[in-house]
């Protein structure tokens, strides 16, 4: 099992689209996710971040837990071919999930 974070906020591009192309490309990119991830990819939370040290440079995220490590880059490839970096800029985080013991003792070791 695998842990996503992923991270975005809105291009001018997206701006300037009206509401009711918002809603047809948001429904496209939701179906195709769902049909090419399937049950392997269990969306954990979405969220507006409302953290202010962050909020501007990131104003969504969501948090994915998916079967295999390659589910994440299959996750973004659905987005990259359906054009989802031409409407937002992007980030994310991934790892298998570990106690948090297991995480220190990673920093001890760097």
């Amino acid at each position: 099992m695998h842990v996503f974070v992923g991270m975005w906020k809105p291009r001018s591009s997206w701006l300037a689209l009206s509401q009711a192309a918002r809603t047809a490309y948001l429904s496209k990119v939701t179906a195709v996710t769902r049909l090419r991830l399937g049950s392997k990819a269990e969306p954990l939370a979405w969220s507006e971040n409302t953290h202010p040290p962050t909020a501007d440079k990131w104003q969504f995220f969501c948090v994915w837990r998916f079967a295999a490590p390659d589910m994440g880059d299959a996750y973004l490839a659905v987005l990259a071919e359906n054009g989802w970096n031409d409407y937002f800029e992007t980030e994310s985080l991934r790892g298998a999930p570990k106690t948090p013991f297991d995480v220190m003792t990673r920093h001890v070791l760097l």
